[in-house]
């Protein structure tokens, strides 16, 4: 089997073809093309004696490329053929640390003699999905302390309330991911900052499960970012009792990267579970400090310039453009 560089296939065209030729005379009354998308786990632990393997096949599309009625000899045959996708099928991935999990798609030709015979071509081929960037939500997510009650929206250290919250739940891949902090003095007089340091981290949990039980994960984190009280210059002045400033991240692209997104509305894993997570770990003066985690979205979706590319294209459709 022969096909195009890996450049070729990563853009909106997904391209493949087949080759086959034989020095001995052939005859073939049909060829068929698919297109087979699976889900793979497998992990083990010799410790809780187990050892699990699962693997199903989630999309199976079929296409006939060439067929013929009489049997006719076939020294060399090239075919051209075109599988349309369904939007939501998930990005190919391997994850092979501790646990494996995949989502792979194999590209497979069956070659059909008369003697029916099959003859069965195949390769592993990866798709990329992409989706558009993700509208804001009018409503913020709140961020909590795990080691608090999840009910509570404000916690108290000393004599300052403090509740962190992010502006949305989706984030594309290299957006810049920012958290708003609030302090609230209990005190009638002017809220005291005390911050020395803020901490924040991007954690990406892989994990299989079974029953919904998860039982066995990884975990991958990004590179911390430390944030001191002397790289927050443009800090409002508070307002009585109240007090307000932002901080955050650079999420990594999706061309430098472990981490893998997830995007809109793709098909259901069934072994497969991926969660990502932004923490904060705010210390204060006194040596107090309060962790802060959410759950958020981080999905792969296509640049200005490249909606622009795929629009002078026809691949990107627009009803009021």
């Amino acid at each position: 089997m022969n096909g195009p560089s890996k450049s070729s296939y990563i853009k909106y065209d997904k391209h493949a073809f087949f080759t086959y030729s034989s020095k001995n005379i052939k005859t073939f009354q049909h060829v068929e093309i698919s297109l087979i998308g699976q889900e793979s786990t497998l992990c083990e632990s010799i410790y809780k004696r187990f050892n699990e393997k699962f693997n199903r096949v989630f999309c199976h599309y079929t296409y006939n490329a060439w067929e013929i009625l009489d049997y006719q000899p076939v020294t060399n045959l090239n075919l051209r053929f075109n599988i349309k996708l369904e939007d939501d099928l998930p990005s190919s991935f391997d994850i092979d640390y501790n646990i494996y999990a995949s989502i792979n798609y194999i590209l497979e030709a069956r070659l059909i003699s008369n003697k029916n015979v099959e003859k069965i071509i195949s390769v592993k081929c990866q798709i990329n999905r992409w989706c558009l960037p993700a509208e804001p939500l009018e409503r913020p997510i709140i961020m909590k302390c795990p080691d608090y009650d999840k009910a509570i929206e404000e916690y108290k250290v000393g004599n300052t309330l403090v509740k962190c919250e992010l502006k949305k739940f989706l984030w594309s891949m290299g957006d810049y991911i920012s958290l708003y902090v609030n302090l609230t003095s209990l005190k009638p007089t002017t809220v005291d900052i005390n911050i020395k340091k803020i901490k924040l981290q991007l954690i990406e949990l892989q994990c299989i499960a079974k029953n919904n039980a998860i039982i066995a994960a990884n975990k991958i984190e990004s590179t911390k970012v430390l944030i001191d009280k002397k790289k927050l210059p443009t800090l409002p002045q508070p307002s009585e009792n109240n007090y307000s400033f932002e901080v955050g991240m650079r999420i990594p692209s999706k061309n430098n990267t472990k981490f893998i997104p997830l995007n809109i509305s793709t098909k259901e894993f069934q072994r497969i579970l991926i969660t990502h997570r932004l923490k904060a770990k705010i210390e204060f003066k006194k040596g107090s400090y309060l962790v802060f985690q959410s759950d958020i979205g981080m999905i792969s979706s296509l640049t200005p310039e490249e909606i622009k590319e795929g629009k002078d294209k026809g691949l990107i459709y627009y009803e009021n453009s």
